[in-house]
């Protein structure tokens, strides 16, 4: 930090510039707090210690919190200003537990589920490695925290009004895993169950190869009465009290997620057409196990890392952002821009104002002991060194 760029104003994050702000936001998405540091003090010339970099982390996610809540305030009140126009509309949702630690280890207990959704209106498709073709979500935006279930869907929906003209969207289509958070909450017009979570409840509770394959062929053919009287079935002809458990278990939650077994596209509902047909795709769903690792797990899960809910808060509004559309407008409301007003007239210096001295210098000397030097300790008790003539 120079005292120039102090005296024009352009700090905002202690005394770290805008610029290594940014670099820091970059970095801090690949490695931990002490390898960035280390990273960017290497390659930067900067001097910046782990503290550091946690400190400027800390100030830009709670400032996206806060752009995010004012975003979630002009949603409610119709005025946000997106201007993508799409009339179909993708959102997917997914929850991941994070390890806590200190005060809020001891009041949530050792870990936390951290919500985390997307929204896009297509899929790009595009020439990959080995001629596979790779696959592009279109115009997401991502949203992660701890917030209640109301709160999460109040600034989700802020990013996505932020993004889209939601007026001019005629079908929505929500994708999760059935949880209460995540199917009870929105303006989805379609919720399905994700194939993953379905195709999981039911290796987990049906252990026998037979009848799973049985029951896979009933979801195949998308014959959901069938599939449910089966496994009424199995509970009464079952006699082992665990596996009847088990049984109850997968039809409760089938049932409870009947209508999204099926497919948005078997739903017999009209699905609107892209925005541009024939480059945008439609989706299949079924991303958000992809995007949780990509958005959160991977920086944040495992690494022996333990969070803060703040702490893991700030960081993650970093990561949406990062995975995204990048760090560009986060920081044009963070750093305040230079203008005339704020720099004064430069004053011309007079060389005849100007003293020669100031002050007395460095006196420390006085103080130092000089033992095999008696009398030169005497001599500079009444009179410093530089006045010493020698002749």
């Amino acid at each position: 930090m120079f005292l120039l760029d102090e005296d024009l104003g352009i700090d905002t994050v202690g005394l770290v510039s805008p610029d290594a702000c940014e670099a820091i936001a970059n970095t801090i998405c690949e490695t931990t707090y002490r390898g960035a540091a280390q990273m960017l003090s290497e390659t930067s010339g900067l001097i910046l210690s782990p503290q550091r970099v946690w400190d400027v982390v800390q100030k830009l996610g709670a400032h996206r919190g806060e752009q995010i809540e004012r975003l979630s305030t002009l949603a409610k009140a119709k005025k946000s200003g997106g201007c993508i126009e799409t009339k179909l509309l993708y959102e997917e949702d997914d929850g991941i537990w994070l390890p806590l630690q200190g005060e809020d280890r001891k009041k949530n207990g050792p870990s936390k589920e951290m919500k985390v959704g997307i929204a896009y209106d297509g899929v790009l498709w595009s020439g990959g490695r080995n001629g596979k073709a790779r696959r592009e979500l279109h115009n997401k935006v991502a949203y992660a925290s701890f917030v209640s279930a109301a709160e999460y869907r109040e600034r989700k929906e802020g990013l996505v009004a932020s993004r889209f003209n939601v007026e001019k969207i005629e079908l929505r289509i929500q994708n999760g895993d059935g949880a209460g958070w995540v199917q009870g909450f929105g303006k989805a017009d379609i919720n399905v169950l994700d194939a993953f979570h379905r195709n999981k409840a039911l290796l987990t509770h049906v252990q026998q190869p037979e009848l799973r394959k049985q029951l896979q062929q009933l979801l195949y053919e998308k014959n959901i009465p069938m599939l449910l009287s089966c496994i009424e079935a199995m509970i009464n002809s079952e006699e082992d009290s665990k596996v009847q458990e088990h049984y109850r278990t997968l039809l409760s939650y089938y049932k409870g997620n009947e209508a999204g077994l099926l497919n948005a596209y078997d739903r017999g509902v009209a699905i609107p057409e892209t925005s541009e047909p024939g480059v945008i795709h439609h989706a299949r769903l079924g991303s958000m196990e992809s995007n949780v690792f990509t958005l959160i797990g991977n920086r944040m899960k495992d690494r022996r890392a333990c969070w803060s809910i703040r702490g893991a808060t700030n960081l993650a509004n970093l990561l949406c952002l990062y995975h995204t559309t990048g760090f560009s407008g986060m920081f044009a409301g963070v750093v305040v821009p230079v203008t005339r007003e704020t720099i004064d007239e430069p004053k011309p210096l007079s060389a005849s104002k100007t003293p020669l001295t100031t002050g007395k210098g460095y006196e420390c000397w006085r103080r130092a002991s000089v033992p095999n030097l008696p009398w030169l300790k005497s001599v500079t008790g009444y009179q410093s060194l530089a006045e010493i003539r020698l002749s």
